[in-house]
């Protein structure tokens, strides 16, 4: 399709070449200088027309494709859309077990740290148990080491 400019150009230079042959022709005598006139603005008329059907052939030619652009981007953004709402809904059915999930962890880490309380509550007695029986066992020690010094220094006498 050619550009509105080249249409000009060629519609100049047909005016130009009409504009002459009508001079011409006055000239000559074929036609009357009145007659001229008013074929020159009728054919000035007319290619005004021309211009102005083929610049909005033009123009609805472009807005044709930004209207298939502007649906090619619609026809994306429903897609995108549909894509969202079905993630929204995945993520709507994995929340609540995402919030079972944490509290059943919660759960776990408090048993942990109460099994860990209670084991270090545990060894604390296991400790304190530990050192009355050593406590016991050097007192025990110390007595039968006395006894046995008793008994040695008897026998050495």
């Amino acid at each position: 399709m050619p550009t509105p400019r080249r249409v000009a150009v060629l519609g100049a230079g047909g005016g130009v070449a009409g504009t002459a042959v009508l001079g011409l022709l006055t000239v000559v005598g074929v036609i009357e200088a009145l007659d001229a006139a008013t074929l020159a603005l009728l054919g000035a008329c007319l290619a005004g027309v021309a211009f102005l059907v083929l610049g909005l052939r033009r123009l609805d030619g472009k807005v044709q494709r930004m209207d298939n652009r502007v649906k090619r981007e619609a026809a994306g953004l429903a897609g995108v859309s549909a894509t969202l709402a079905a993630v929204n809904q995945k993520l709507d059915s994995i929340a609540p077990t995402l919030a079972e999930a944490a509290v059943q962890h919660d759960e776990d880490l408090r048993a942990v740290l109460a099994s860990l309380g209670e084991d270090r509550v545990n060894a604390m007695f296991l400790r304190r148990e530990i050192e009355a029986e050593l406590q016991e066992i050097r007192r025990r020690t110390e007595a039968l080491t006395a006894s046995m010094e008793r008994m040695n220094h008897r026998v050495d006498h």
